[in-house]
This record gives C-alpha cells, sequence and structure tokens, in this order.
C-alpha cells in the first residue's frame, strides 16, 4: 500500500469510517505537553496490544458525523518532527514497540501528515501513565489483568503471515485430435498462489487456512456474474513419497512405471520461524473478476488467535 496524498483524498471521498484498526487525529493532537504526549502513547501502545493499525496524525474528525473523515488538518513540522514523534514513541512507550513505520505525506510548505503504521506487538505494551491499554470498536480502553496476560504468552504462540500472488504461465495444453476441450483455449493460464511466513519465534505445527471467494473465479462452469460464494480448506500435511528400493532400480521401474505411486501418511510440515511455504497454487479465471471481488481468509495455527482478513484481487500482484 502506498501512503499518500491520493490515499488521504481516497479515505476523505470515500468516507472510511474509524474502526478497530484505523484512527484519525487532528493536529491538535500532537503537541509537546506531557498531557498530549501520554495521550499518544495511549493511542499507539492500545494499536499494539491490538492488532495493529493505522493512526493518522493530520485528518480531522466529520464534525457532523462522529468517526467520518472531516479534511485535511496538517501538522506544522517544525513545531512537530518525525524525529521527534520516533523519540516520544521509543523513550515514553516500554518496551519499545519495534516494527513501527512512520510515512510523512507533503501537504504544503512545512505542513504534514503523519501515517503510523502500527505492528501488532510481541508482548503487552505500557503507556506513559504505566497503564496498559487496548483499542475496542472506536475508543481506547484500560486493560484487565487477564487480557494483560493474553497479550503477553503472545511470544508462546506461533505468528503466522499470510501472503497471496499470481502467476502466469503460457497454456501448452492442447486438446486431442478429434476431442474439444472443456473451455475455451487460453494462450495464458492464470494460478492464485497461497504462501505463509512465520514471523514469530515459536514454530508452527497445525497450521489452516479457510479462503472464502466468488465461485465463478475458481470453478470455469460458472456463469460470469454469478454471485455464490466457495469455501477453500487449506493445511500444511504433507504425504512423503514412498521409494522403492535401490537395487536393481530399473527393474522396478519398468514393472511399476503403469502403477500409481503409493504415499506415506499425512503429516504436518512444521513451519519454523523465518521460513515460508507456499500451502497452494490453484487456476484463476481472472476473465471472470468483477470489481469489487474479495478474497476472504480465515487462519488457525497452533494455539494462536484466530486471524481474519479480506483482499480484493485487484490488490493482489501479478508476477
Amino acid at each position: 500500500m502506498v501512503f499518500d496524498i491520493d490515499y488521504l483524498n481516497q479515505l476523505i471521498v470515500n468516507g472510511i469510517e474509524e474502526n478497530s484498526e484505523l484512527e484519525y487525529k487532528s493536529a491538535a493532537a500532537l503537541q509537546r505537553d506531557d498531557k498530549k504526549i501520554t495521550e499518544v502513547t495511549k493511542d499507539v501502545s492500545a494499536f499494539a496490544n491490538s492488532n495493529g493499525g493505522i493512526l493518522i496524525y493530520g485528518i480531522s474528525e466529520d464534525r457532523t458525523n462522529r468517526h467520518l473523515p472531516g479534511n485535511i488538518d496538517p501538522v506544522d513540522r517544525k513545531a512537530i518532527s518525525k524525529e521527534w514523534l520516533e523519540q516520544i514513541l521509543n523513550a515514553r512507550i516500554r518496551p519499545r514497540i519495534h516494527g513501527i513505520k512512520i510515512h510523512v505525506v507533503t501537504i504544503a510548505d512545512g505542513k504534514v501528515v503523519y501515517i503510523l503504521e502500527i505492528p501488532k506487538g510481541e508482548t503487552a505494551h505500557q503507556a506513559n501513565d504505566k497503564l496498559y491499554y487496548r483499542r475496542h470498536n472506536f475508543s481506547v480502553e484500560s486493560m484487565f489483568d487477564s487480557e494483560i496476560r493474553d497479550v503477553m504468552a503472545r511470544q508462546k504462540a506461533p505468528q503466522i503471515k499470510i501472503h497471496f500472488d499470481v502467476t502466469k504461465k503460457p497454456n501448452i495444453m492442447t486438446a486431442p485430435r478429434g476431442e474439444q476441450m472443456l473451455h475455451q483455449q487460453r494462450p495464458v493460464l492464470y494460478f492464485l498462489n497461497v504462501h505463509i511466513e512465520n514471523v514469530g519465534k515459536m514454530y508452527a505445527t497445525y497450521i489452516n487456512i479457510v479462503l472464502t471467494l466468488p465461485e465463478r473465479i475458481v470453478n470455469f462452469i460458472c456463469d460470469e456474474g454469478e454471485n455464490t460464494t466457495k469455501q477453500i480448506q487449506l493445511d500444511n500435511k504433507v504425504r512423503d513419497l514412498i521409494e522403492p528400493p535401490d537395487d536393481n532400480r530399473s527393474m522396478v521401474f519398468l514393472r511399476d512405471m503403469n502403477k500409481p505411486k503409493q504415499y506415506g501418511t499425512a503429516r504436518n510440515e512444521p513451519l519454523l520461524p523465518g521460513m515460508k511455504m507456499t500451502l497452494k497454487s490453484f487456476p484463476l479465471y481472472i476473465e471472470n473478476i468483477e470489481d469489487g471481488d474479495v478474497l476472504r481468509w480465515t487462519l488457525h495455527a497452533d494455539n494462536a488467535e484466530p486471524q481474519t482478513g479480506e483482499l480484493e484481487f485487484d490488490q493482489i500482484a501479478i508476477i
């Protein structure tokens, strides 16, 4: 995602409402007095203690409709610099939140909007007032002891990220002479690839993903424009090929070349910290994709909290 002036304008034009992972703040929210600094640490730590998200300093809230963006209300860069904001976040939140990105969008001479991209924390983070906070709908609330313990336990669960891309390959399939293909031959075939990555410190043994997407995108028999959805379940189970003995392999091969391959019992392939894995690649009928079509997913991994997300198909990179 590109965080620029177009991104800000789209939020305002489309009336994107604040939610648990998005919040707007006017320029007045960034000041150098202790009260405002504490509020900044509360807001940022609450995102990290929840699911992370985007915090924008420089868009006012609509005066009539709460939680909707109003106008761009830029911050004076000379009074509040990016370096000062980074120093506050690093010094006043404990422990430090690693991975925060501050994107600077220049509006006019000396006027900017700060877009904070805040990751989900690996543990509970304490604000400047020595309390812990979390996001709940549109608000920031202090956390109970049990909630703090749950967040601190994140380090004991794997953290799995899911990635998607689309690859296109030449269609080398041809219909046998005298036979007709079930669907029109295409010069290029497209495949949707589902990748997972372990970005945490604990390995994952059991991974399960449920994808929900329009059926016409993955089933060529469906009519274009049909709005039924299909669920696809994926996991990290593998089955090892059982090889014949090494002695006299050529004879074994000739004898067994027409027999189906034999596989062992299904097992889970662990995903170690830092490792990536491609779970599945399946055909994608890209010509059936319509504006607004969305891919949704739910991801389960060992004892980690379930993750949900969605992505429009036009946001998936084509390789």
